[in-house]
């Protein structure tokens, strides 16, 4: 890929799935002077892009990341983004699991800690 593609490809990556249009694109991506003189300059960009297989259009001319085979989305992300098939959900994830045991032995360090709060008469 090119640094106009790499900038698009990382532009696109904030949106999680969501079509983004072209004019948007070039407003957001690369110099501004640029977009003052071509409104449109990232049209053949992100329809070479589409091509080669990164980029999915809509029939309304928006761009998104195409979603891999091997790429496992949480049920709670897919259900806010449109076009996301359930059945290619992980409802529960190794990182879910892990972050819920580091939270249990937090609750529990902090459980054990003596309150300070003595009061002495």
């Amino acid at each position: 890929m090119n640094a106009d593609e790499n900038e698009i490809y990382e532009f696109l990556k904030k949106f999680h799935g969501t079509f983004v249009s072209v004019l948007e694109i070039s407003r957001s991506v690369g110099p501004r002077r640029r977009f003052i003189d071509d409104r449109l300059w990232a049209k053949p960009v992100v329809r070479r892009m589409e091509v080669e297989g990164w980029l999915e259009s809509n029939v309304y001319g928006e761009f998104r990341l195409k979603r891999r085979k091997d790429d496992d989305t949480c049920f709670l992300e897919a259900i806010h983004q449109p076009g996301v098939s359930l059945g290619d959900t992980t409802i529960i994830s190794l990182d879910d699991v892990k972050a819920k045991e580091g939270k249990q032995e937090q609750e529990q360090s902090e459980a054990k800690k003596p309150s300070g709060a003595g009061h002495f008469f």
